[in-house]
């Protein structure tokens, strides 16, 4: 007999099913060769709202994107402000800075 599952469990299989191991390792891959998020994300197949979402659902996932993105950062950009995000970088200090000001 199989049970339900609770809503955790639901969402973390939605979030597999919608950004499966392949298509995030291809994405991570992307990043990784300098291509912006926004335009691997859409390469893919994927909206960048998607991948931030299965992030917060898929931690190590998440925890593997934020390192990704802050290693491949543009130095000269100041990061941890509306400016920096405006200027398209998606680091997680970047995106707080937005989360922030809203």
């Amino acid at each position: 007999m199989s049970y339900p599952m609770n809503d955790t469990e639901q969402l973390i299989a939605n979030a597999e099913e919608e950004l499966p191991p392949p298509t995030r390792s291809r994405l991570i891959a992307k990043l990784r060769k300098g291509v912006h998020i926004d335009d691997a994300a859409r390469e893919l197949g994927v909206s960048t709202q998607r991948v931030f979402s299965a992030a917060r659902i898929l931690t190590t996932f998440g925890e593997q994107l934020d390192s990704t993105l802050t290693a491949e950062r543009d130095p000269a950009l100041p990061h941890g402000t509306v400016t920096g995000y405006n200027k398209r970088c998606r680091c997680p200090q970047c995106r707080g800075a937005v989360n922030r000001s809203l």
